[in-house]
């Protein structure tokens, strides 16, 4: 048995205590967006990443979930007006600040992705918006900070902007060369790829090139001061960050992912 595996039986084994003596106060709406390997869904049950995250760690809690499949953009709808009780998974935003308290669960770090295998990607978010012709397609509620919005929102404007429901409808853009490329991190991008039969074949073509004003950040949920009282957010606090700091959140990444595949865009909290 290996450090990691020590370690992520260690943490059960607290929250496994942690359960025994807390719970939340009311059944978790959740809201969920299918994001590749992340959040998957087979009829209405959600699979991947987060949604066993969320199982073991509300199980552990003693806390019980409503999960829910909506497109990304409704999900954040849902949560910013109280309706959904975690945002998952989510960058931290002043916006978001201001309404939820975040829990950092891993690091990430966006890239432009494209498929074109001969063109020179971006190197910048200012290289990008310089380029008259380029078009960008995007997750529509996608934030990764206020660089990328900015950005975004000048290509919106400047109608250079493809935006989907999801990281599928991106792949399909970019297939159908409707936009040059994208900007997320790509795990997600690799995940949707990988669980899309059509899109597979897209993994030979992939790029990825770094962004040099998207560096790495934490990435994690967030829970509802709208509508989580004190006690449940304490409850669920404790509860994702020591799955997060024992390492399960990476652990499930890597069981989920290709070897050799995350190094460029995720990596365990520092």
């Amino acid at each position: 048995m290996n450090v990691i595996q020590r370690s992520v039986i260690a943490s059960l084994a607290a929250l496994a205590a942690l359960g025994a003596q807390a719970g939340c106060t009311r059944p978790l709406r959740v809201p969920l967006a299918p994001i590749g390997v992340s959040v998957s869904f087979e009829g209405s049950q959600a699979m991947g990443i987060y949604p066993t995250l969320l199982r073991e760690a509300a199980a552990n809690a003693g806390c019980q979930l409503e999960v829910q499949r909506v497109p990304r953009a409704r999900q954040q709808t849902l949560f910013d007006a109280g309706h959904a009780d975690i945002l998952v998974p989510a960058s931290a935003t002043p916006a978001r600040d201001a309404v939820a308290e975040f829990v950092p669960l891993i690091q990430v770090r966006p890239s432009v992705l494209a498929l074109d295998e001969q063109a020179q990607l971006p190197r910048s978010l200012a290289d990008l918006l310089a380029r008259p012709d380029y078009k960008l397609a995007v997750v529509r509620g996608f934030s990764f900070g206020p660089a990328y919005d900015n950005t975004i929102a000048a290509l919106r404007q400047r109608q250079r902007l493809v935006e989907e429901a999801d990281a599928v409808g991106v792949a399909r853009a970019l297939r159908q060369g409707l936009a040059q490329g994208t900007v997320m991190p790509a795990s997600i991008f690799v995940g949707t790829l990988l669980v899309e039969n059509d899109l597979q074949p897209l993994l030979r073509q992939l790029r990825a090139e770094p962004l040099e004003e998207l560096g790495w950040s934490a990435s994690g949920l967030y829970l509802s001061r709208r509508s989580l009282n004190a006690d449940d957010r304490s409850v669920l606090r404790q509860a994702f960050g020591t799955a997060a700091r024992a390492g399960r959140v990476w652990q499930l990444f890597n069981e989920h992912h290709p070897a050799g595949s995350l190094g460029l865009s995720i990596r365990p909290l520092p």
